[in-house]
C-alpha cells in the first residue's frame, strides 16, 4: 500500500512540475518546444499555448481554403489536444488571485479562433461537419472554463 501512495505522489509532482510539456511534444513546433522548456512560470507557458493555438488555427484555415480535406480532421484533433492539455496545466498551476493577463489574451484568441472556425465549417465538405462540431464544442467548453478561472472568487 505505501508504494501506491508513493506512485500517486510522484505522478502528481510530475504533472504539476510541467510533465504536460513532454506530453505536448507532438503538438508543439520546435520553436514552441524550446520556449516551453525555458518557461519557468505558468504565465510563460500560457503564452506558448496561445501561440500554438494561433498557429494551429491558421493551419486549419489554410487547409480548409486549399480544400485539403484529409488534413482537417488531424488539425482539429491536434487543436483539441492542445486545448485540453493547456487547460490541465492551467488548472493545476495557476494559483494567483490576480487575473492572469496571459490567460485573458489566450481566452480572447481562443474566442476569435472559435468564431473563425465556425465560419470555416460552412466552407468545409459535409463529411467534415461532425469533426468540426466535436472540436468546436470542446473548444467552447474549455474557453468557458478559462473565463471561470479568470473570474473565480
Amino acid at each position: 500500500m505505501p508504494i501506491y501512495y508513493l506512485l500517486v505522489s510522484a505522478w502528481m509532482l510530475f504533472i504539476q512540475s510541467g510533465g504536460n510539456a513532454a506530453a505536448l511534444g507532438d503538438i508543439l513546433s520546435p520553436g514552441e518546444k524550446a520556449q516551453m522548456e525555458k518557461a519557468d512560470t505558468i504565465e510563460r507557458r500560457i503564452k506558448v499555448y496561445d501561440a500554438a493555438s494561433r498557429r494551429i488555427a491558421q493551419e486549419l484555415e489554410a487547409a480548409v481554403v486549399k480544400d485539403d480535406s484529409p488534413a482537417v480532421p488531424q488539425i482539429l484533433h491536434t487543436w483539441s489536444s492542445l486545448l485540453s492539455k493547456s487547460l490541465e496545466d492551467i488548472e493545476a498551476n495557476l494559483k494567483s488571485k490576480k487575473k492572469s493577463r496571459a490567460l485573458i489574451n489566450y481566452e480572447i484568441q481562443l474566442r476569435k479562433s472559435i468564431s473563425r472556425s465556425e465560419s470555416l465549417k460552412i466552407r468545409a465538405s459535409a463529411d467534415l461537419q461532425d469533426a468540426f462540431d466535436s472540436c468546436l464544442e470542446q473548444a467552447e467548453k474549455i474557453r468557458k472554463r478559462f473565463v471561470e478561472i479568470l473570474f473565480r472568487p
